[in-house]
């Protein structure tokens, strides 16, 4: 899909490919509650 927006709307493969990936983060984010996981700690 990004080598097709690419190709039709002139901007970088790579822009798409960051810019979804940033929606998909804000997505995750507002749903996901990151104080009930722990951090893993390696001894």
């Amino acid at each position: 899909m990004a080598l097709r927006l690419s190709k039709t709307l002139g901007r970088s493969p790579e822009s798409w490919l960051i810019m979804q990936n940033n929606y998909n983060l804000w997505q995750t984010r507002q749903t996901i509650n990151l104080d009930e996981v722990e951090e893993l700690v390696i001894a």
